[in-house]
């Protein structure tokens, strides 16, 4: 098959399911999916540095998680039986320890109408100048390398009251919107639901399904979620880790 096919195949089989599989569904419409594999036992991508797999079953995870390339940054695994079989591969092989692994739940905007944003907020695409800001205030990671990246692609807004940063946005590199965070003495000021719906919006104006990953036990981010219309399957998929 070609390159095309591989993807009209992918989205094909995935499309069953479409919102369990956005995050590998979105960039392979967006046409930055690298496709791996792709037969009625599932399907494997990479995606910027991450490998995502999508298996029918515990056999085929095994068939396809030994086929995965030897060091991705991270990979995704939309399964228990993916999960296990990429671990298993891994502990063989001795590379890509896994160190850890986040248990998500995807939001996805469904709707097709821009979302409401307050005009209280302003709301501005933020410079290279604002990485270290960042990077000293988000809280699940702290890597500047890949905060600067992001802002040089553009993909990183701030919130502001009279010219100060009140919280930030972005959009990870497989397309997926994250890294929300709102200063302390800004909250319940309705800025992340600005910042969100700015984000989701722009989005929708692309053509693109705004999706995010939400990590099991982050109730803040839960219910914000919730309170504007995302759709939240419940079945989970596992970001692992590199060492």
């Amino acid at each position: 098959m070609t390159d095309a096919e591989k993807t009209q195949a992918a989205i094909h089989l995935l499309q069953r399911e479409p919102l369990m599989y956005i995050d590998m569904l979105e960039p392979l419409r967006r046409g930055y999916a690298e496709v791996l594999y792709v037969g009625k036992d599932g399907v494997q991508l990479e995606v910027r540095g991450t490998v995502m797999q999508a298996a029918a079953d515990e056999a085929a995870a095994e068939r396809l998680a030994e086929r995965a390339p030897q060091t991705p940054l991270l990979f995704v695994a939309h399964s228990k039986a993916d999960k296990a079989a990429f671990e298993k591969c891994r502990r063989a092989s001795e590379k890509f320890p896994v160190k850890g692994c986040n248990p998500c739940r995807f939001a996805i905007y469904t709707g097709k109408k821009p979302l409401p944003v307050s005009p209280e907020v302003s709301i501005r695409q933020l410079t290279l100048d604002y990485a270290p800001a960042i990077s000293r205030q988000y809280h699940l990671f702290d890597n500047l390398s890949y905060i600067k990246k992001l802002l040089q692609k553009g993909v990183f807004y701030g919130a502001f009251f009279e010219d100060e940063l009140a919280g930030f946005i972005g959009e990870h590199a497989e397309g997926s919107l994250g890294m929300l965070e709102v200063y302390p003495k800004f909250r319940r000021r309705g800025v992340a639901t600005a910042l969100e719906a700015d984000a989701a919006n722009r989005s929708l104006a692309k053509g693109q399904v705004p999706f995010g990953d939400v990590i099991v036990g982050n109730n803040a981010s839960f219910a914000l979620q919730h309170s504007m219309g995302f759709e939240m399957p419940e079945k989970l998929h596992y970001w692992l880790l590199a060492d």
